[in-house]
């Protein structure tokens, strides 16, 4: 282990077993970090693919004015971390909670120009201590997984897209009932499934809302709308929507008319109809590829165009004004597609001399949306309930003649993520 005191300009504390520590691909560096598990440091979670190698051997930080440079052969390159980052993001029980797991240190406290009186680095992490005395530590863990480049580089996107012909298998995606009530890891086994293609099955729930209910509730809990919490519907038109007929439904998004739409649509076919009704299931974030691909112009202009939904009916009148794609502020990676043409309110946010084009952009993505390729049709049966990612995959609905009774529910975006980050599923 090496020391140093400032203004001194390496930190280095550097073992080598051999040379060929330095001839170690991006990839095994990447598959040592993200399987070296989670520490106490609360750090991302993300998936991994291969087994860990031997450890490392080099650790090596460098002062480079207002930030701190720090390499280990853990990671594929080095980071340059700025110490007021490092100060801010101390983990001693001083600055952190852990009761809580909220911060204490008071963030107006910390100087922006803020240096260290001292600094190792060891096989164990980073050691700093400051000008007033105060220790932090660090594991490369927790730097590597909550900095944007780590993250950036380390962490696979666990949303895989779907056509008709490469729809997921049913071993992938469906999930007994009474299973889910006893085991996390079925819990677990459904919302991977729901990450990864945007839905999953429920199968063996009685046919009635009350088990709907339960099933779902093995997840997280049932939103409140002002469709109510659990729902049944059939061709009465009891509500001021389509949903409430036997006509037919494209493909759409459900309540583009919220400011934040529910994450879950959950349908359970109570009574299916003799002829026709069957399920429509496209997935929004292959239509969002190709469609970026093909129309590159209008993928940007439907990510910053905002356009109108609104819902009026039953004593109700929402209003939203958002874009068709929506993408992560961080990674530039599509997170949300509103897609619905039935809700679309007035074009009153939109300037008239540019309203021709927006006709030509949202014709244009329809036409990919309806593409045959993209559709995948299914008979829902009694007995099975469907949880469908409502920010990315769409559904709709032939129409049908005779009875037929679906019930559902809709699930919270906070609820649900809240509860795949428990147990440990990976979201982006």
């Amino acid at each position: 282990m090496y020391r140093y005191s400032l203004p001194k300009m390496f930190i280095r504390s550097i073992h080598r077993s051999s040379i060929m520590i330095h001839q170690q691909s991006i990839r095994e560096k990447l598959i040592r970090l993200a399987t070296t598990g989670i520490s106490s440091n609360r750090m991302y979670s993300g998936s991994v693919k291969a087994p860990a190698p031997a450890p490392a051997n080099i650790y090596e930080a460098i002062n480079i004015g207002a930030v701190l440079k720090i390499n280990t052969d853990l990671w594929p390159h080095s980071l340059k971390v700025p110490y007021v980052w490092l100060r801010d993001h101390c983990r001693s029980p001083k600055c952190y909670n852990y009761n809580t797991f909220q911060r204490i240190q008071d963030l107006h406290e910390i100087p922006l120009n803020i240096r260290p009186a001292n600094v190792e680095a060891n096989k164990d992490g980073v050691r700093i201590e400051w000008s007033d005395g105060h220790v932090s530590q660090y594991e490369y863990k927790f730097l590597w997984q909550n900095t944007f480049e780590g993250r950036k580089t380390s962490h696979e996107r666990p949303q895989e897209t779907w056509t008709s012909e490469t729809f997921p298998n049913d071993n992938e995606t469906k999930v007994p009932f009474s299973e889910l009530q006893k085991s996390e890891d079925a819990q677990r086994k459904l919302l991977r499934s729901m990450v990864k293609n945007g839905f999953g099955f429920i199968t063996e729930v009685p046919e009635n809302v009350e088990c709907t209910r339960a099933a779902v509730e093995t997840i997280c809990p049932v939103q409140w709308t002002f469709f109510g919490e659990m729902w049944s519907f059939q061709a009465d038109l009891s509500k001021a929507d389509t949903a409430y007929s036997n006509e037919y439904l494209g493909a759409h998004t459900d309540q583009t008319y919220y400011s934040q739409a529910s994450r879950v649509q959950v349908f359970h076919c109570l009574k299916a109809s003799p002829q026709g009704g069957e399920t429509l299931l496209v997935d929004g974030f292959a239509v969002a590829e190709q469609y970026k691909a093909e129309f590159p112009n209008g993928y940007s202009y439907l990510s910053s165009t905002a356009i109108p939904s609104e819902y009026i009916g039953d004593n109700q009148h929402h209003f939203s004004l958002d874009t068709i794609f929506k993408e992560n502020p961080a990674t530039g990676q599509i997170q949300q597609f509103r897609y619905n043409l039935y809700d679309r309110a007035p074009f009153s946010s939109v300037p008239l001399d540019q309203v021709n084009e927006t006709y030509i952009h949202i014709r244009n993505l329809s036409s990919i949306v309806r593409k045959k390729s993209n559709e995948y049709w299914l008979k829902l049966q009694p007995g099975t309930v469907l949880l469908i990612d409502n920010w990315r995959v769409m559904h709709g609905r032939a129409s049908y003649s005779g009875p037929r009774i679906m019930g559902g529910c809709y699930l919270a975006n906070d609820s649900f993520t809240s509860k795949a980050r428990v147990l440990g599923v990976p979201l982006e």
